[in-house]
C-alpha cells in the first residue's frame, strides 16, 4: 500500500483537500482492496453489510475476525474532527470485526430445506459484518464507523486478508455435547457463524443462544434464528431487549444465575460435557485479573465468575477449558 509520490503527506488535511488533485481517488486506489456488496441499515445506527475482497474469497474458521478500514480523508456523518487529523489524514482508521454469517443462501429460508441452504463459510464470495455506529464521547472520537455510515453498495474499503483469533468451536469434539452461546450486541456475529456451521455439520446436542441488546430493533437476527428453531429441534434462541418498557430488564448474568436450570434449559449445565461461548461487553464476560497468585474477578459480577463457581474453567491458550471467550472488544 504505497502512497503515490504526488501526494505530500506533510501538509495539513485542509491543504491536502484543497491543493492535491483527485486526492480521494488516489488514496482509495492505493489502500482499498474490497467492495461493499450489500448494506442493510436495520436502524440509523445498526447495520449488516457484505464485504467482497478483490482477490476472491477469504478462508476462515467460523468465529474468527478480520480488520476493516477507511481513510481518515473520508467524510464523516458527524461534525467531529480527530485532534491529530493533520498527521493522520493519509492513513486508515481501522477496527477489528468478527465475521458473522448470512445464515442462509436462499431467500425462502422459512421453508424447511434442512441443511441444504445453510451458509458454508468456504463457499461465500463475501463476508458478512454486523456493526453499530459509535458516537464521539468527550475526547474520544471514533474513526471508522462514522465514515462507514456514509457508505453504500459499491463503495470501496480496506479489508485485512488474514483472518485471526482462536475464538471458535473447534474444541467441540462431541456432536451430542450441550452448547451455550452468550452474547451482547455485535457479539452475536461470531456466534451465528459458529452455530450455523455446527447445525450444518450435524451437531445433535442442545444448542442455546442468549442475546441481549437495548431494543428489539437492535436484535438483528431474530427472524432468521426463528427459522433455525423451526428446522432444528435441538436449537433454542433467547433474545432479550434490556430497554423495552414492556419487557422485564434482565442481563445475561441474570439468565445464567436464575434460568440455567435443568427444568428450564431441558438439560443440565454440566461442566463435564458442556461448552459455553461468551462474546460481547467485557463487563458481561467479567474475566479475572490473574496477575497475582490467585485470580481476582471484577467487582461487577460477570458470567465467568458465575460459571467458574459452577465448576467450569476458562479456556486459555495453553490451558484448555470450557468457557470460551472473545479476547478483543
Amino acid at each position: 500500500m504505497a502512497i503515490p509520490e504526488s501526494i505530500d503527506t506533510s501538509v495539513t488535511f485542509e491543504e491536502a483537500r484543497t491543493t492535491i488533485p483527485d486526492l480521494t481517488s488516489k488514496l482509495s486506489d492505493a489502500y482499498y482492496n474490497a467492495t461493499i456488496s450489500y448494506f442493510n441499515r436495520l436502524t440509523d445506527e445498526v447495520w449488516i453489510f457484505g464485504v467482497k475482497p478483490d482477490d476472491g474469497p477469504v478462508s476462515f474458521v467460523p468465529g474468527q475476525y478480520t480488520s476493516l478500514g477507511l481513510g481518515y480523508w473520508e467524510p464523516r456523518i458527524d461534525d467531529a474532527i480527530e485532534s491529530d487529523i493533520d498527521t493522520q489524514w493519509s492513513k486508515l482508521a481501522r477496527r477489528s470485526y468478527s465475521v458473522s454469517s448470512p445464515m442462509f443462501t436462499s431467500d425462502d429460508y422459512h421453508a424447511d430445506h434442512g441443511v441444504a441452504d445453510l451458509a458454508r463459510c468456504e463457499d461465500l464470495d463475501d463476508i458478512e459484518i454486523y456493526a453499530v455506529l459509535v458516537s464521539p464521547d468527550g475526547d474520544f472520537v471514533p474513526g471508522l464507523t462514522p465514515r462507514l455510515a456514509m457508505k453504500n453498495v459499491g463503495d470501496r474499503l480496506f479489508m485485512g486478508r488474514k483472518m485471526a483469533g482462536r475464538y471458535d468451536a473447534t474444541a467441540v469434539d462431541d456432536p451430542t455435547a450441550p452448547l451455550v452461546f452468550l452474547s451482547t450486541g455485535t457479539g452475536e456475529a461470531p456466534q451465528m457463524a459458529m452455530i450455523v456451521e455446527l447445525l450444518r455439520t450435524g451437531h445433535t446436542g442442545p444448542i442455546v443462544s442468549v442475546v441481549t441488546a437495548r431494543h428489539w430493533s437492535d436484535l438483528v437476527y431474530v427472524d432468521k434464528n426463528r427459522a433455525l428453531e423451526k428446522r432444528f429441534d435441538n436449537y433454542t434462541y433467547l433474545p432479550i431487549p434490556t430497554r423495552e418498557p414492556d419487557v422485564e430488564k434482565r442481563y445475561i448474568q441474570d439468565v445464567v444465575r436464575n434460568d440455567f436450570t435443568a427444568d428450564k434449559l431441558g438439560f443440565e449445565l454440566d461442566p463435564t460435557n458442556t461448552h459455553v461461548f461468551v462474546c460481547g461487553n467485557p463487563d458481561m464476560i467479567g474475566l479475572p485479573d490473574e496477575s497475582g497468585d490467585q485470580p481476582v474477578f471484577p467487582t461487577t459480577l460477570g458470567v465467568s465468575e458465575i460459571l467458574v463457581e459452577r465448576g467450569f474453567k476458562l479456556d486459555k491458550r495453553k490451558d484448555p477449558g470450557n468457557i470460551h471467550f472473545e479476547e478483543f472488544w
